[in-house]
């Protein structure tokens, strides 16, 4: 499956609550990043701790956000 970041571009232009992304991104299954050095091209297969690293990174969430991701996340 592959992630849509759309809940953080909407958050971070104002369009999506910062609950409802909050939300919507802690429901997202983590995929783990395949690395194969046969492959050198991308593979735009996205993963949910690179799509929040990103977005972190360019300021579409706060590291704030990103904490209560994670925190929701380890929830049962």
């Amino acid at each position: 499956m592959t992630v849509t970041a759309r809940p953080l571009a909407g958050y971070a232009e104002g369009e999506i609550a910062r609950a409802e992304m909050i939300e919507t991104v802690a429901s997202w299954p983590v995929e783990k990043s395949g690395f194969d050095p046969a492959n050198t091209p991308p593979t735009h297969q996205d993963n949910t701790p690179d799509v929040l690293a990103t977005a972190l990174l360019n300021s579409r969430i706060a590291e704030a956000d990103q904490q209560e991701i994670n925190r929701r996340r380890q929830q049962p």
